[in-house]
């Protein structure tokens, strides 16, 4: 098993460059430690964001100004929301990032993001068609990088003429490709294509599990092998001296981000997806960690844990730590994610899907 962090930034509001600062600093310790991959949330603005809330809208800038200061981390984004924005822009902003990246560190992370209408009708554009919009823009975004003639693109939702995209990738023979998407389609072709599935930490185990199973089937019909490696999955993950010390930690902040997310319906997507009644008020993560959705506590709890999720899941390739978070001070988000390096991912590494 492989280890990184989805750096799934949602802080307080102070300024923006406050909360980029955190998120950067996380990325550099995960680099340290010997982490191997970052994903980096795209959260773009909503109406109950304003006043409460940091998000980063363009990851792939971050990413630019992390690259200086790690050595060996892979970042990507989790997700671009490639379905926003012309896939000549984004096939070009790409391959700058993977050039300025040094070559073999860049993951072109993919998808539609969180299902609101909003981001699609700023931007003039219908949310329904998303979908397909998304998946005509790969094959637009992979003629860009791998055509060195000009070429005219005709489709159903883009159009192009006399299309030049410069730079090309400097990762040969191909960008890593990532995508979170549930959709069918997108599993059996990203799992045909040999691109890694994401899955989100809101997702249940079962969901998981049968996610996995459906990219593997298409996978190994298309020839792969051991393709549950391919598989990344995230999870909310948090070490301390007990498991109530990590609950305590955590309590305020998890209350705050709670009473932002109710009302992007955030509470009603839990209860469809667990079953879950989360509490608006200091109780949430109680009931967050009941369900099993907090992993908190000592190594040896958090260990037997992930162990259990990651049977009742059916495997994976790479274990992502969520990050991201104003969770107590930056001094103890940090030793959580050192003792997890220390004395969890030693005992969980071992462990392969095939």
């Amino acid at each position: 098993m492989e280890f990184g962090i989805f750096s799934n930034g949602f802080r307080p509001h102070t300024t923006a460059a406050q909360t980029y600062e955190e998120d950067i600093q996380e990325i550099v310790l995960a680099d340290k430690l010997g982490f191997k991959d970052a994903y980096i949330s795209e959260h773009h603005g909503e109406l109950p964001y304003i006043g409460k809330v940091d998000t980063i809208p363009a990851p792939e800038m971050m990413m630019c100004k992390t690259a200086a200061l790690t050595k060996n981390i892979r970042m990507g984004a989790a997700v671009k929301l490639v379905h926003l924005h012309h896939p000549l822009d984004v096939a070009i902003q790409s391959a700058v990032i993977d050039h300025l990246l040094g070559g073999n560190r860049f993951i072109f992370g993919y998808g539609t993001g969180f299902p609101t209408p909003l981001f699609s009708e700023e931007r003039g554009m219908n949310f329904k068609n998303r979908h397909a919009r998304l998946k005509e823009s790969l094959d637009f975004i992979l003629k860009c990088w791998n055509e060195d003639e000009p070429f005219d693109w005709n489709g159903e939702h883009w159009k192009g003429k006399n299309v030049i995209a410069l730079p090309k990738p400097l990762t040969k023979p191909q960008i890593p490709m990532a995508t979170a998407s549930q959709s069918e389609d997108m599993i059996k072709l990203s799992a045909e294509r040999g691109y890694i599935q994401l899955s989100a930490f809101l997702e249940p185990t079962e969901s998981v599990r049968k996610k996995g199973e459906k990219y593997a089937r298409y996978a190994l019909a298309a020839g792969k092998k051991s393709p549950k490696r391919n598989i990344s999955v995230s999870r909310i993950i948090y070490l301390a001296d007990s498991e109530q010390d990590a609950i305590d930690d955590l309590r305020a902040s998890v209350a705050y981000e709670t009473s932002v997310q109710n009302q992007r319906g955030f509470l009603k997507m839990l209860k469809n997806l667990y079953g879950l009644e989360v509490p608006n008020n200091e109780t949430a993560i109680d009931s967050y960690v009941e369900s099993g959705y907090y992993i908190l506590g000592d190594s040896n709890t958090v260990t037997e844990k992930l162990k259990k999720f990651y049977d009742e899941s059916g495997g994976f390739g790479t274990l992502l730590v969520v990050t991201g978070k104003d969770w107590a001070t930056r001094e103890k988000r940090a030793n959580s994610m050192q003792l997890f390096m220390e004395q969890v991912a030693p005992k969980l590494r071992h462990l392969d899907p095939k």
